[in-house]
């Protein structure tokens, strides 16, 4: 009875090992992209400030105050760089002031002068862009029906079923003190293959949880299916539309009543007065009388929704018409914006940062591993089968 259950546990082992190799050699240049990509976009919040730190920061002068939102704004419209749609303000005296110029362009103005100091970098946004049309499309266009999406979608689904064979294979056959050892610790003065196999089991068993998280986060972004059965598990209806509640409502916010264009001063200084805790304030730009002006007020690094809230404001008074927190978001939202941010660790600020770096740049480490490894054993294999097949020329016998 022994036997065959140790029989039937090491063909099962031996299934598993070839699922997982065969896997991981048919994704794992698509794997590779992936990781390499999502070392460098796990800190492009913080690379991008570096990058754009002279026009991100001004020199304080000696009992000076910050001139007006509203002097701002119209600084910046007759500078004639484009119509302002958002105004953010950092909490820090040093922060210049930014003015988004339609999408994905930002220009910044010193707060105390009223001085246009440049744009954001549009190097270091290209750049990133093409780092993230690698990582989600494999370098081409985005968009829901494009090929290389459908791949990298696939690839990362089936990055998680190695990851849980890799797992399962992971466990030693005998438990011991040695056993563990040698699956958790890296050793020295190993080389080519025995070296490898080290290198591919201690880092796949310490980054496998982490990774997993990315893997399946990446899958609830990549296909409709799994992003659906995340709302159905957390017991909500999927979203009608965008800008559209669960209730299938729009938002709108208040007409305004005096026709007058809203005083971003006062609109700033509710904003500031919600959350003492405040890091940054957005406030949109509105040249329609109807549209919602909107303040989004961060608490966090700007990529942690936990740490957001939107308020929608009145456009002559200020006040505040309705909120919307992280907290009084369905289970669903929460969720889904877990999902987003849990992705590339910001979700958890900087620590979260740099455990989604390092975990990926594992799985780049586990690519070429678990490629070496297999080359050795194609290798190996087809220098038996030579020696073989000469045996046999010379023998006129076949070997048993």
């Amino acid at each position: 009875m022994l036997n065959c259950r140790v029989t039937g546990e090491t063909m099962i082992r031996k299934i598993f090992f070839w699922m997982h190799l065969s896997a991981g050699v048919a994704a794992g240049v698509f794997i590779f992209i992936m990781s390499a990509s999502g070392v460098l976009l796990a800190f492009e919040r913080q690379i991008t400030a570096f990058v754009e730190r002279d026009v991100r920061s001004v020199v304080v002068p000696n009992e000076a105050q910050p001139r007006s939102m509203n002097d701002l704004l119209d600084a910046v419209r007759r500078a004639g760089v484009g119509e302002p749609t958002a105004i953010a303000v950092r909490n820090e005296p040093q922060a210049s002031a930014q003015f988004s110029i339609g999408r994905g362009r930002t220009v910044y103005v010193d707060p105390y002068t009223g001085a246009i100091l440049g744009p954001s970098s549009a190097r270091a946004r290209e750049f990133f862009s093409t780092v993230e049309r690698f990582h989600r499309a494999l370098g081409a266009a985005l968009g829901p029906k494009n090929a290389g999406r459908r791949l990298v979608g696939i690839a990362n689904l089936v990055f998680g079923v190695l990851i849980l064979l890799g797992t399962f294979l992971w466990i030693p056959r005998q438990w011991s003190a040695k056993a563990l050892r040698a699956g958790i610790a890296f050793r020295s003065g190993l080389r080519a293959k025995a070296r490898e196999w080290n290198w591919h089991n201690v880092v796949g068993i310490w980054c496998a949880l982490p990774l997993l998280v990315i893997v399946l986060s990446g899958v609830v972004m990549s296909f409709d299916w799994a992003n659906a059965l995340l709302f159905r598990l957390s017991g909500s209806p999927l979203p009608n539309a965008a800008g559209r509640d669960e209730g299938g409502r729009r938002a709108h916010g208040k007409k305004s009543e005096t026709g007058l264009a809203p005083n971003y001063n006062q609109l700033f200084a509710t904003a500031k007065g919600i959350n003492p805790d405040w890091r940054t304030i957005t406030i949109n730009v509105v040249r329609d009388a109807n549209a919602p002006l909107t303040a989004n007020i961060d608490a966090g690094n700007g990529g942690q929704p936990q740490k957001r809230a939107q308020f929608v404001l009145n456009r002559d008074t200020g006040a505040i018409v309705r909120s919307n927190t992280f907290e009084s978001g369905s289970l669903s939202q929460r969720l889904r914006a877990f999902v987003r941010f849990g992705h590339t660790g910001e979700y958890y600020g900087l620590v979260g940062q740099a455990v989604a770096a390092i975990a990926s740049l594992g799985a780049c480490l586990l690519v070429y591993t678990g490629l070496a490894l297999s080359m050795r054993r194609l290798s190996a294999a087809l220098k038996r089968r030579k020696i073989v097949t000469t045996r046999e020329i010379f023998t006129e016998q076949p070997i048993r």
